[in-house]
């Protein structure tokens, strides 16, 4: 038997043991593949997919991130998978097999998964290349499909990719094994768990930075994101570190020393293999925590940030087209009939329509009675008919007291609502008290001033007030109107074309834009999610052997197979849920600090992707359970 028939060997014999590397390395290459089918497909290339090149951008950002994590994974279970394997390669040499021989097995081993790894990836990759195109177009909303296309270049890329990324790890992992004896392999696997050591000093440093970075980012705004967000990701990821190298063995071994409550019946097996095993878990436990984090922080930004932009898109527009003439007389943009006719034209359903013409008036507010923080422009209505409006719109009507405006100007952006507008009506500017109109807006993009009808007609009458008129019309599933929308832009000379509100087109650039966005961050949270369950089973399965043996000896004092089972059980939960709750504490002050940023109250938002998260989490969970108790109480 030579090295490559041994090794093809151990590869099927302990099939088991590399499902997990196998399936996210097939799962890295498959997804580097798709996106590569993308980006050197020829209708993208070419420029004949309507945003393609912004697209074909942030795919190649991603195929990097790919790629880079691919590297600290690969390199993570080499190492893992030499360790477990020391006592093995110890009988090798034990038995003649040189140094360089045994480095030969390991190469073939490795190159034998790898060029697997990467058949499989393409094989899975161009099954499904129609399916993702056919994702992509409906994101793009292009009028055909993008088809599928043959692409050379997006194989050999993939190929070469990672023929030189794993033949670079595996030689890089032969680093590990230089100067080593038989006697240090032989000794490796053996060598007894002693009682793991705490800092005090270092467990109160986890606690402070771990404070520090919360509150830190509790704090953060929209103005200060910049300054706080490196800090915040520093002090976090050091605390993390920290907390589990010192805090959890602190914790555990206040509990070990606990005899009664939490340390009966099988926890006391259970927490005594945890606490001597933190030592090596705490690394895999950082490393996991932290994959977590950065799933759910990458995966909920990129969905927080779509749902908020498109709603407040749809909200700060509320006709689907719209638009302002400077002189009520004349229509200089365009004409309301060409407009009717074109909607009649493609069956768009008119549910109202406003053409009013009313005073175009300018104001400014102090916060301080010293400095400007805000100056601006927008309609002057009595209340009488800011109300009539609102009906017809749908939003609340509102009671003027006597000196005072309501305003929705750019309430955004004012950290302190001013307490009194300056208003310029015309040659006079008259002062009044400020109020905020907080419902949804009336017109799309123009900000409303609101006055009692007695003033309203007061500054009316004894002012020559600029009159504009505004013309909008809301449609019926306003949606699915975006070809009508680019019909009427069309139809507007190209210096006036960004006048006219289009609800409809802007809705389906933001799709477009933020739609891409969204998908290229689930795509790799996914591979992420991917990679960070594989680490858990992988750590399982090199403890394998020492678990069944332990196992094997309790099972001889006496211990039921249930009982083993609750004991496996209760160490598989801890590895599994105290990183992805860790994960989960981090990206929930990440989602503060989003909130702080955008002004907008994401709780809902935040619990529904760490709710997906964990059941996610409970599924790798309950898979692996299936496969780890089948392979450690198969022989008992």
């Amino acid at each position: 038997m030579n090295l490559r028939t041994l090794a093809r060997r151990n590869v099927t014999g302990h099939a088991q043991r590399y499902a997990a590397y196998f399936i996210s390395c097939v799962f890295a290459v498959t997804v580097f593949f798709l996106y590569a089918q993308f980006i050197y497909h020829p209708d993208v290339a070419n420029g004949e997919i309507r945003g393609g090149s912004n697209v074909r951008a942030g795919m190649i950002a991603a195929q990097w991130m790919i790629v880079l994590f691919s590297v600290f994974f690969i390199a993570y279970s080499n190492r893992a998978f030499l360790q477990v394997r020391s006592k093995e390669f110890g009988l090798l040499s034990l038995f003649g097999m040189s140094g360089r021989q045994l480095r030969k097995l390991i190469y073939y081993e490795q190159t034998i998964l790898s060029l697997l790894a990467i058949v499989v990836g393409l094989l899975l990759g161009t099954v499904f290349s129609k399916l993702f195109l056919l994702f992509l177009s409906s994101i793009l909303v292009v009028e055909n499909p993008i088809a599928f296309a043959f692409v050379p270049k997006a194989y050999i890329i993939t190929v070469v990719a990672f023929i030189v990324l794993f033949q670079v790890l595996t030689l890089l992992s032969f680093w590990k094994m230089r100067g080593q004896e038989v006697t240090d392999l032989l000794k490796e696997a053996r060598k007894p768990k002693s009682m793991p050591k705490t800092s005090a000093a270092l467990t109160v440093l986890a606690l402070l930075f771990l404070g520090g970075g919360y509150g830190l980012a509790l704090i953060t705004t929209g103005q200060t994101l910049i300054f706080t967000m490196f800090p915040v990701l520093i002090l976090v990821v050091i605390g993390t570190y920290f907390f589990f190298t010192q805090g959890t063995v602190a914790l555990y071994k206040r509990l070990y020393a606990n005899k009664k409550g939490l340390m009966s019946g099988t926890r006391l097996i259970t927490r005594t293999n945890i606490l001597f095993r933190l030592k090596d878990y705490a690394r895999m436990l950082f490393l996991t925590s932290v994959i977590g984090a950065v799933v759910l922080t990458a995966s909920g930004t990129v969905y927080m940030l779509f749902d908020t932009i498109l709603e407040d898109g749809a909200r700060s527009m509320p006709q689907s087209i719209s638009w302002m003439e400077e002189d009520p007389d004349t229509y200089a943009t365009i004409h309301p009939e060409e407009v009717e006719e074109k909607l009649t034209a493609y069956d768009a359903e008119i549910l109202y329509q406003i053409n009013e013409t009313m005073p175009y008036v300018s104001a400014q507010g102090s916060a301080t009675g010293e400095e400007v923080t805000f100056s601006g422009s927008g309609f002057l209505l009595s209340e009488t008919q800011y109300n009539q409006l609102a009906k017809t719109v749908n939003v609340s009507a509102v009671q003027v007291e006597e000196g005072e405006v309501l305003t929705n100007a750019h309430v955004l952006d004012w950290e302190v609502f001013p307490p009194k507008l300056d208003v310029e009506i015309g040659d006079t500017e008259e002062t009044y008290d400020a109020g905020q109109l907080e419902d949804e807006p009336l017109l799309s993009y123009a900000s409303v001033y609101v006055l009692a009808d007695h003033n309203y007609d007061q500054v009316v009458k004894n002012n020559e007030i600029d009159m504009w008129r505004y013309i909008g019309y809301e449609l019926k599933d306003w949606r699915e109107h975006a070809e009508v929308s680019e019909a009427i832009a069309d139809m507007v000379d190209e210096e006036r074309v960004w006048d006219v509100s289009l609800k409809p087109l802007n809705y389906v650039m933001l799709m477009q834009a933020f739609s891409l966005v969204v998908a290229i961050g689930l795509f790799i949270s996914l591979l992420f999610f991917v990679v960070q369950g594989s680490m858990l089973y992988l750590k399982l399965f090199t403890e394998l052997e020492d678990m069944k043996r332990q196992l094997f000896s309790l099972n001889r004092l006496g211990m039921t197979k249930k009982e083993m089972k609750r004991v496996l059980d209760q160490q598989m939960r801890f590895l599994f849920f105290v990183p992805a709750v860790v994960g989960s504490v981090h990206a929930s002050f990440a989602y503060v600090m989003l909130s702080n940023m955008m002004g907008v109250n994401l709780v809902i938002n935040a619990l529904l992707v760490i709710g997906v998260y964990m059941l996610f989490q409970v599924g790798y969970y309950l898979i692996t359970r299936v496969f780890y108790f089948r392979a450690v109480l198969k022989d008992l």
